[in-house]
């Protein structure tokens, strides 16, 4: 894990002011035009701006199992094994505590009693992804991860390295441990079937991302299944934006912790040219959220904007879920800044991939020998890395999504199934891009995120409440030297708080 010295911290957070102050502090001519009445409706090209910000490596039930009104830990519809009648949440573990018959249950980390900010890494490999999910049983999530993960399995240093190799991919957090993502879920919209694109790691869901396939078949550079992978020739979707005339730009500093999948791509590699200077230019490090202010306030913002943040932002373990809540609220301070801007701006704020941590929903999968959704025999000969298994490539566990904008402001939930390619649908939708590589599936499948507006409501401008997430960074930096989280001797099943969530309108 990466640590931030207080210099460091006091650099990268000091021009922070958190939560309600920070859209506060705005000047008396914004807080104006914040205040015009809004009309009673809205269109979706009233969306002039949509800015992207995928994080890494956390499920659904790892953050929002306990959120109320959303399909959480009360799930009624959870899967059941036909022949013990257990449901997904009921894990088969073999180091399960003494008394608990071999099962384990979704256990509370617990960031104010435990290191729970850096939890160690766990596997979230093709392979082992695959078997955790079981063809969409979920009930292998502890066990998969038992062989992989013993090497590395101690919890900070907890001396029972076997027992918590699996246990952690069933460990959550609660709105006491995440309350400025909780605080996001309750002000704004957030999809709870929303699942990554790839069952397996971070660079396969971040292609579909930009292009919507891994190449299964093998033919332009693909696939890349392990994060192994570069020299890929098919079509990105930033190519079919400029090529279209649609203003796009990628926010990234030399520190992207590896996440812009167009590094990878032979088009963007000439330094004079167009892709290379919107897809792989460089911002000076800690500079990137000032950066997009100052696009922000000079109009200067790109109708289609992606951000990769640097490493200690990403929220993959072992970083600090609240470093990500830090950086997330820097950038909605840039967004908010000019409310020109703002009043026609939507941010996308998604996870590549469950990081091999637990969720209880099955995924859609394709069919076996659906076109495009499984590796052809040529890619299993030339991608060793494979081992031999040609899919399901998706759908994968589902991630934490939540679309931040006034036009999704009152704390919705959207319930409709969509992966990585619903935000690429959401931009052919909108700005009538087609989206290139899509499977007729996948496209059939998934949604293209249109229904997680609240159009019929008009852009509510109406200011959130949000937590300080200076002091929140501070706390978890202290939080790192408690004792390691530890599986509980008594296990109780969690439950969801109390209350429920509006539909938003969709498109109107």
């Amino acid at each position: 894990m990466s640590t931030l010295s207080r210099r460091q911290f006091l650099q990268r957070g000091g021009g922070l002011i958190g939560g309600a102050a920070a859209f506060a502090a705005l000047s008396p001519a914004a807080r104006m035009a914040l205040a015009e009445p809004a009309p009673s409706g809205s269109r979706l090209n009233d969306i002039e701006h949509v800015v992207i910000f995928m994080q890494e490596n956390r499920s659904f039930d790892h953050y929002f199992g306990t959120l109320s009104g959303v399909i959480g830990f009360d799930d009624p519809n959870v899967p059941r094994d036909p022949n013990t009648g257990r449901s997904a949440f009921e894990q088969f573990d073999p180091f399960a505590p003494d008394g608990a018959g071999g099962i384990l249950l979704p256990w509370r980390l617990g960031v104010r009693s435990s290191s729970a900010q850096n939890l160690t890494d766990v596997d979230h490999s093709w392979q082992t992804q695959h078997s955790s999910v079981a063809n969409g049983a979920n009930n292998n999530f502890v066990f998969s991860h038992i062989p992989v993960d013993v090497g590395s399995a101690a919890i900070g240093s907890h001396p029972d390295a076997v027992r918590n190799g699996g246990a952690r991919v069933m460990s959550y957090f609660t709105r006491d441990d995440l309350p400025f993502h909780y605080g996001l879920a309750d002000a704004f919209t957030i999809c709870d079937r929303y699942f990554c694109s790839v069952i397996g790691p971070t660079n396969p869901n971040r292609l579909y991302l930009m292009s919507a396939t891994i190449d299964p078949e093998g033919t332009h550079g693909g696939p890349d299944v392990a994060n192994l992978r570069d020299g890929f020739t098919w079509t990105t979707y930033p190519e079919r934006l400029q090529a279209a005339g649609v203003d796009w730009y990628l926010y990234r500093e030399r520190d992207d912790f590896g996440d812009n999948m167009l590094d990878k791509f032979v088009a963007y590699q000439d330094e004079r040219s167009e892709l290379f200077r919107r897809g792989r230019s460089t911002i000076p490090d800690g500079q990137l959220p000032a950066q997009l202010r100052r696009d922000v306030e000079s109009g200067n913002l790109a109708q289609v904007s992606w951000i990769c943040g640097p490493q200690w932002t990403t929220e993959h373990a072992a970083e600090l879920p609240a470093g990500g809540a830090l950086y997330t609220q820097q950038i909605l301070e840039a967004l908010t800044s000019n409310p020109a801007v703002w009043r026609k701006t939507l941010l996308i704020l998604t996870y590549d991939e469950n990081g091999g941590f637990f969720d209880h929903v099955p995924p859609p999968m394709a069919p076996p020998g659906t076109q495009g959704e499984y590796l052809s025999d040529l890619a299993l000969v030339t991608r060793p890395e494979a081992t031999g298994l040609a899919g399901p490539i998706g759908l994968g566990p589902r991630v934490p999504t939540l679309l931040i904008s006034p036009f999704t402001r009152g704390g919705y939930v959207c319930s409709e199934t969509f992966d990585h390619t619903s935000i690429l649908r959401f931009l052919e939708t909108r700005f009538g891009v087609e989206v290139p590589n899509l499977t007729a599936w996948r496209r059939q499948t998934c949604g293209d995120l249109t229904g997680a507006l609240n159009l019929a409501g008009g852009v509510n401008l109406s200011i959130p409440q949000l937590p300080d997430t200076a002091p929140l960074l501070q706390e978890a930096h202290a939080q790192s030297g408690l004792p390691a989280p530890q599986v509980p001797i008594e296990q109780i099943m969690p439950r969801q708080e109390s209350g429920t969530r509006r539909r938003p309108s969709g498109l109107v």
